[in-house]
């Protein structure tokens, strides 16, 4: 026998491999060509002949020869050597595997790519939503946060919302509790800065003076208030917001101390907060709620909020009995106004998310299937790419490379797409982050958490260890599938078979991956499609006006004459040109605030009851487009000394005035001055949505404006264009022509109100549909990879089958069938989990059942359409198949 060796270790010396790993080769390959040597010489063949063709088999055809090559051209992984230093081999080992896994992925630009943009829409959109779920759910406050709760009233028997305090309420609450180091109230409020020839409105909040105390913060610059500016006829004071302070003073470093001239007369102001407090989010200056002013003895106006600091030795338990006990006491001593009504008190962040917890981790565990429907993508990529791999592994294994190099090798590969992956995801997630904040509503009591704090979400720390995190476990979970398979590599089995075959592990298992993808994004479509249903119902829902062509438009109204004021004002707008008519309402939107009442003759069982309450001009039902549906309108004869009269609406007729005739009945109202007065009831008109479309209209009382003229007002005006904005100017400059130092008024189209009423759900439902579409395309992409090696494998079948007499459609039924018993073993097993995730929708759907039949048949037979149309492309290659050339590929 020749001596092969000398051969071998020349061409193997440039690698410099280890003398174990050297030996290991040069001994498979002298093998190899020692039988080939000796079946020569059995033919016939001379000596010097087959010693020349056993070079030659090897040079060309032999696959150990195309082995060596590979060998030559890249450095197989080594092993570690005992007696060396352990980290430094795993060190090089890795940096090894993840050189080899780089030239490997190049070599294959349109996989990786392919690869690399499906993990981007996985990480991304995990990335992204994440960044909003830390924001909001577990990201530190920009204020000391521990033991602040929110109190609210509660009283179930009469409303089983929790409302606000009122103002007496809150101060006896503040006087008998022992439990809070702090218990401070706010509310709504801000005035018209002058200045020279300029009037700006300003919005702000008047608050306790230990408001800031209870958040634990204190002024960037200044001071807070003191106890004597709490008081009538104490100093009058304000704080600044850090966002006024730069804008509207530029960031004066002597603004402390100055006097500013206002509406309510020239106030100081004795502090800036720090840029990152913003609450409530529409404040932009603090003044002080006066204690001992009128407005502060009122226990029927609840509009107070109330926020407490618990103190160390106590529990959120603890103060919860101490308030039940002192609003008990409470009931006791002023039955009319607070019978049956006690305190609720909720984690303050608790208090902020509110529903939106649910919602949000609904979001989270959608784009997590997303990502897993992305990972059994590339695995699936993964193993197809493995099969074409089996005889490079089955020699590698063959030549002594240990069976966890190998899963070591696909394992570094795996990683470096994911890397890739959560590279690109983290640029969508940026862009991601900035659509999202756009979309949400600047404030929407409705929508608060996310209002609030949608100019603090952003990519941060965390979220960025939360990528790599995610990043670097999908690389190991897509990775592991084709590592496994490798492991399990049988090295006669593979040798023997051509380089087209395909075991029947890989084919099962890229099948799990197909069913399981299509499982997760059923589930994904169902709830999406919920969702869907749901928004679209509440889009049908009536407001019970006529949004198309109304805007509000806010008006400041004098001290004096308020009504005779506003009248001259509305003469000056219904002549504009372009305004069809324009009414006076107390409340920038319909369904004003909330008062308690009582029927005068038959009084109710539970006592006082709330009923949203407005003032209004007559002129209002004609420009809300809202009817009348029994008794009269408001008309010249309801003057401020003429007999009180009231509207109410459908909902509050049919629930206290069932199987009667309200006209004529008497209401008795509880105003914020503990005074209560009696109105008799003139009509009954139809519901208006005072909240989201979501939630039933509530009981509303309607006063005239000239009976009870309020502090402020606001215009509706309805131009005859859709788009009441285009009345704009036209509207200011008649306003301005009636009194030309009021300040530029804020106007606001009704129908970007409902918008914002539904800006909750419609977000929640477009994002749960892009992930769901997501999830859909990466299944139909998942489904169709499979079928198109399964058809590519098995072109020798097809082949044989077409020789046969098989005709196309027959071919084309075969691989359609295939595709569609692994799209229906999915689809029955998503049905299965959406009926048990769906139920978390139960309290984000309206009118829709979480188990709706119509959304689960529809969404099925959705799926059933998309995996034809995946199968098609395939099958329809199959039916192409040329029998000669199939039968000559091996």
């Amino acid at each position: 026998m020749p001596d092969w060796k000398p051969e071998i270790r020349r061409r193997l010396a440039r690698l410099q491999l280890a003398p174990t790993r050297e030996n290991a080769i040069v001994e498979e390959l002298a093998q190899h060509l020692d039988e080939s040597y000796a079946e020569l010489l059995a033919c016939g063949v001379s000596e010097a002949e087959a010693q020349r063709q056993a070079l030659t088999d090897l040079n060309e055809n032999d696959l150990l020869a195309r082995e060596l090559r590979r060998v030559e051209r890249q450095v197989v992984p080594e092993p570690i050597v005992l007696g060396t230093n352990r980290r430094t081999n795993m060190i090089a080992n890795l940096s090894q595997d993840l050189r080899f896994g780089a030239r490997m992925l190049a070599k294959k630009p349109g996989f990786t790519l392919l690869a690399v943009l499906i993990l981007a829409l996985g990480i991304g959109g995990n990335t992204a939503i994440f960044s909003v779920v830390n924001t909001v759910l577990w990201r530190r406050l920009p204020y000391d946060a521990t033991r602040l709760v929110a109190v609210n009233s509660f009283a179930p028997q009469k409303d089983p919302r929790p409302i606000n305090f009122s103002a007496a309420d809150y101060w006896d609450l503040q006087a008998q509790s022992q439990t809070f180091e702090h218990l401070a109230s706010y509310t709504g409020g801000g005035f018209r800065l002058k200045e020279a020839e300029r009037v700006e409105s300003i919005g702000g909040t008047r608050v306790t003076t230990n408001f800031f105390a209870a958040f634990g913060v204190q002024p960037l610059l200044g001071r807070s208030f003191t106890s004597e500016e709490g008081l009538m006829g104490g100093p009058p004071a304000v704080i600044l917001s850090h966002r006024l302070w730069q804008q509207r003073f530029g960031s004066d470093p002597q603004i402390v101390g100055r006097t500013l001239e206002t509406n309510i007369g020239a106030i100081t102001v004795v502090g800036v907060m720090p840029p990152e407090f913003k609450f409530p989010s529409y404040a932009e200056v603090w003044t002080t709620l006066k204690r001992d002013s009128g407005e502060m003895k009122s226990r029927t106006a609840r509009y107070f909020q109330v926020v407490g600091r618990i103190k160390p030795d106590q529990t959120l338990e603890s103060a919860q009995a101490e308030l039940k006990a002192i609003t008990g006491r409470l009931a006791e001593a002023f039955p009319k106004d607070n019978q049956g009504r006690t305190a609720l008190l909720t984690d303050w962040r608790e208090s902020l998310v509110q529903d939106s917890r649910k919602a949000l981790l609904v979001l989270l565990g959608a784009v997590a299937f997303v990502l897993l429907i992305a990972c059994a993508n590339v695995a699936n990529l993964l193993l197809t790419a493995a099969a074409t791999r089996r005889k490079e592994m089955a020699i590698r294994l063959a030549l002594g490379a240990a069976r966890w190099t190998l899963i070591r090798q696909l394992l570094a590969e795996s990683l470096l797409l994911a890397v890739l992956g959560g590279a690109l995801g983290f640029l969508l997630a940026v862009w991601g982050v900035d659509v999202l904040t756009r979309l949400l509503p600047e404030f929407n009591f409705s929508f608060r958490a996310l209002a609030e704090m949608r100019n603090e979400i952003r990519i941060d720390r965390s979220v960025l260890l939360f990528t790599l995190v995610v990043s670097c476990l999908t690389g190991v979970i897509f990775g592991l599938a084709p590592g496994w398979q490798a492991a399990k590599t049988d090295v006669n089995e593979s040798l023997k078979q051509s380089s087209r075959g395909s075991s029947a592990g890989h084919q099962r298992t890229r099948h799990a991956l197909v069913v399981a993808e299509v499982a997760l994004a059923l589930v994904l479509l169902v709830g999406a499609g919920l969702l869907l249903n749901s928004f679209a119902r509440m889009l049908k829902v009536d407001p019970g006006y006529d949004p198309q062509g109304l805007m509000t438009v806010s008006l400041s109204l004098p001290a004096e004459n308020k009504y005779a004021f506003a009248e001259q004002v509305m003469e000056r707008i219904a002549a504009a040109p372009g305004v069809a008519s324009v009414a006076l309402m107390s409340y920038p939107t319909p369904g004003g605030v909330n008062f308690p009442f009582n029927r005068e003759n038959q009084p109710l069982p539970n006592g006082d009851v709330m009923a949203a309450y407005s003032a209004i001009s007559p002129n209002y039902l004609r420009t809300l487009k809202t009817p009348l549906l029994v008794g009269r309108n408001f008309d010249d004869r309801d003057l401020p000394n003429a007999s009180p009269v009231a509207l109410i609406n459908k909902t509050m007729a049919r629930q206290y005035f069932a199987g009667e005739n309200p006209i004529g009945q008497k209401l008795v109202i509880a105003y914020y001055t503990n005074q209560r007065l009696t109105r008799e009831i003139v009509g009954v008109v139809g519901d208006v949505k005072q909240e989201e479309p979501n939630k039933p209209a509530k009981p509303e009382i309607l006063v005239p404006f000239a009976q009870i003229p309020w502090q402020s007002g606001s215009l509706l005006v309805r131009s005859i264009h859709p788009d009441p904005l285009t009345v704009k100017s036209a509207v200011q400059q008649a306003i301005w022509s009636v009194n030309p130092a009021l300040p530029e008024s804020r106007t606001k189209a009704l129908s970007k109100t409902l918008a914002e009423q539904v800006a909750e759900p419609r977000l929640y439902a477009l994002l749960l549909s892009l992930f769901a579409g997501i999830a859909l395309l990466l299944a139909a992409v998942g489904i169709y990879s499979v079928l198109a090696y399964s058809v590519a494998q098995r072109t020798q079948e097809f082949g044989i089958r077409l020789a046969l007499g098989a005709q196309g459609r027959d071919v084309l039924k075969l691989v359609i069938r295939q595709g569609l018993k692994l799209a229906l073993l999915g689809i029955g097993i998503g049905l299965v989990g959406a009926l048990a995730l769906t139920r978390l929708l139960k309290t984000l759907l309206f009118n829709v059942s979480a188990t709706d039949p119509a959304t689960f048949t529809l969404i099925a037979l959705l799926l059933v359409v998309v995996t034809l149309v995946a199968c098609w492309l395939p099958a329809r290659r199959a039916t192409k198949v040329d029998p000669m050339i199939a039968l000559r590929v091996e």
